[in-house]
């Protein structure tokens, strides 16, 4: 009883209080919107609607809708705790605050896992991307580009030094650029990328056959409820904006970066989508329609376009997912250091990963990015982006269930948010339960070697015990000295 009461010991009330004056404020509204823009709108919305689409046909529509619905009612429990933890960084500190030391560990193991793989699946796009921008061509041999899987689903060795070298100079960018920096280059590339979907759609839309959504549930709810699951990726970036939080200027600003981003980027991706579903037809005979297929940054918004006969624009739009997925980098190789950098503060970690440079935590973004760049350079695209949306769901599972427990919000509203999260889980691929099976354990072994005795309020405790058996010593004592003084 007494080391289940010590695993799930939390800061008192009396400890959330005012910011840190330590950490700088530096980003208003408008920046922390485009950081959650900049995280969010990337890969997914580039390359997602051909997966959903395969899942759910044109009512992938519904999945998009389905998940903003599911993050709007996340959104509005993470702005809650972000008044009442202003000092805290995303759900890491909000789960330690409201459940407990070691459900707060898992959850910020997990982020940080899903941070990593979620930046190597961006990596390893942004290669393809790159390829499909200069035009197919092909100035390394086949072997350089990474591992790859055979015909027969066998392994093929390679190395993708094309991803370990963009990560390498976003790991740069972060260690010398500071966050300032860092963050005016993600709203200019924000703002680029606005401009490509924008584009797309203006575009797109005169081209749209409104017979191509008639089977419009080809699966059924089933499939629609499959691609809300596969959805979650596009919006996984969400969490990233409150990476940032103890850097707001103001909570004020803070809540309104939230669903701001929330509603554009939930917005974009039904309308992305629509467009999507009515340029062409999702199965053919049966069969996916092979513009919806692909992993290069053609697929599948500028293969839409070049078949509608808009080549031009397709090319434009190939040549700006570039930057675009380099910006999604940026912002996740900044967020998951950070979760770091709080458990140090909180002693669960040793103390050099709280330290900063320029605003960024270094050897928390140096350890980033050897992970990312291995992860990138050794492993086949697969389903890497699969593996993120698990340890994100399960962060938002644990931070309705930490509003619910402090009466943040609507007790209903929190257990819907939990439940509709749990739910997206169970319906992802069996494979990525297996892989957090792995990386769980180990986060956990990490925690009872180091965290679970340094931790400050494992401290805080053993100099309470010990001031209190201080005291109990001494009150016996003064009597008999002050007895043979007397004497």
């Amino acid at each position: 009883m007494a080391l289940m009461t010590s695993l799930m010991r939390r800061p008192s009330e009396d400890s959330i209080s005012a910011l840190d004056a330590n950490t700088p404020k530096h980003l208003n509204w408008i920046m922390l919107t485009a950081l959650g823009i900049g995280a969010t709108i990337g890969a997914g919305i580039f390359a997602m609607p051909g997966i959903i689409a395969g899942k759910a046909g044109p009512a992938g529509i519904l999945s998009f809708i389905i998940t903003g619905l599911v993050i709007m009612i996340v959104a509005i429990c993470y702005d809650k705790f972000s008044q009442r933890i202003p000092t805290g960084v995303s759900a890491y500190s909000y789960v330690y605050h409201s459940i407990g030391e070691l459900v707060a560990w898992v959850v910020a193991f997990g982020l940080f896992l899903e941070y990593s793989f979620g930046s190597s699946a961006v990596a390893i796009a942004w290669g393809e991307y790159l390829k499909n921008a200069t035009g197919n061509s092909t100035f390394l041999p086949a072997f350089w580009f990474g591992p790859t899987l055979g015909p027969n689903g066998e392994f093929v060795f390679g190395i993708n030094i094309i991803a370990m070298a963009v990560v390498a100079v976003v790991t740069l960018i972060l260690v010398f650029g500071g966050v300032a920096k860092s963050a005016k280059l993600n709203f200019l590339l924000v703002l680029l990328k606005l401009g490509l979907l924008v584009t797309f759609l203006a575009v797109g839309i005169p081209h749209i056959n409104p017979k191509n959504w008639q089977n419009f549930m080809p699966f059924g709810w089933e499939g629609v409820m499959a691609g809300a699951a596969t959805a979650v990726f596009p919006y996984v970036g969400f969490d990233a904006l409150f990476t940032f939080a103890r850097e707001s200027k103001s909570l004020k600003d803070t809540r309104l970066a939230t669903y701001w981003c929330v509603g554009i980027v939930a917005a974009l991706y039904i309308t992305v989508m629509a467009v999507a579903t009515g340029l062409a037809p999702c199965f053919i005979n049966g069969q996916p329609n092979q513009l919806f297929v692909g992993s290069d940054a053609a697929a599948p918004l500028a293969k839409l376009l070049d078949a509608a006969g808009e080549g031009w624009t397709a090319k434009f739009i190939s040549t700006g997912a570039v930057l675009g997925i380099f910006n999604v980098l940026l912002v996740l190789c900044m967020g998951g250091p950070r979760i770091f950098k709080n458990m140090a503060e909180d002693g669960l970690l040793p103390p050099v990963f709280a330290k900063s440079h320029k605003g960024n935590p270094t050897l928390g973004i140096i350890l980033n990015g050897a992970i990312v760049a291995l992860t990138a350079g050794f492993v086949p695209f697969g389903k890497i982006a699969d593996m993120m949306v698990l340890g994100t769901l399960v962060a938002f599972i644990f931070v309705c269930l930490g509003a619910w427990r402090l009466k943040l919000v609507n007790p209903v509203l929190a257990l819907v948010g939990a439940l509709a999260c749990a739910y997206l889980g169970a319906k992802l691929d069996p494979m990525v339960l297996q892989v957090y099976a792995i990386t769980l354990p180990t986060g956990l072994v990490i925690y009872f070697a180091y965290g679970f005795r340094h931790s400050k309020l494992s401290r805080a405790k053993a100099a309470d015990a010990l001031s209190a058996g201080v005291s109990g010593g001494v009150e016996p004592v003064v009597p008999q000295s002050e007895e043979l003084v007397s004497k």
